[in-house]
């Protein structure tokens, strides 16, 4: 009898689970520009669930310091997150002080009020070679995937 608790026990929990983990699917966005198109999985902070709420957006990029591709926003994002975020290339950021968002095509060092928003899903090396040979102003649509969150 003991046995047969525990078996139904670890069956329900193992239902629960299962419902829990359908739950936390991830936040999935796609960015296309030039008839490309790149997907990103979005970071479990404030921030990124701001953004997400968002979508879709269509956003003006410019180039910023030979490194990375800047655009304004509608609004202000959350920034409670810390500043334990060390930027690596293709990462898609908030940075708190101005309210952009950006893509780094380059090695940033950490610098406070930088927040991760995403890291690129797919295509990583023809995604950084596509910013980084817009020498102009470009548009960036976003919009969210399919069976994401």
């Amino acid at each position: 009898m003991r046995q047969l608790k525990c078996l139904v026990l670890l069956f329900i929990m193992g239902l629960a689970c299962n419902l829990w983990a359908k739950e936390e699917k991830s936040m999935r966005i796609q960015m296309q520009f030039e008839n490309q198109s790149f997907v990103f999985v979005l970071a479990n902070n404030s921030a990124a669930r701001d953004l997400w709420n968002l979508l879709p957006l269509e956003l003006r990029f410019s180039d910023y310091v030979g490194k990375e591709k800047i655009a304004s926003l509608p609004k202000k994002l959350s920034a409670q997150e810390s500043n334990d975020y060390d930027p690596q290339s293709g990462d898609f950021f908030y940075f708190a002080p101005w309210g952009n968002v950006g893509i780094f095509y380059a090695k940033q060092p950490p610098y406070p009020g930088i927040i991760q928003l995403g890291t690129i899903e797919n295509d990583k090396d023809n995604f950084i070679r596509a910013l980084r040979n817009q020498k102009k102003d470009f548009m960036i649509s976003i919009t969210k995937m399919p069976n994401s969150n």
